[in-house]
């Protein structure tokens, strides 16, 4: 599955103007919720590995 945009939803990375409302078994049904300043950082860089090829 690739990385989720840095700012994607925090509990599915389903980004904003697609989320609408969503079912995850740790967050049950929830809307859009912003990811943690943690969650951006680490989204960031996985992406950044990707495109790079390091890990």
């Amino acid at each position: 599955m690739p990385t989720p945009a840095p700012t994607s939803c925090r509990h599915c990375g389903i980004g904003h103007r697609e989320h609408a409302q969503r079912w995850t078994a740790a967050a049950g049904w929830h809307q859009w919720t912003p990811p943690t300043q943690q969650q951006i950082k680490e989204r960031m860089a996985r992406r950044r590995a990707a495109r790079t090829g390091r890990p």
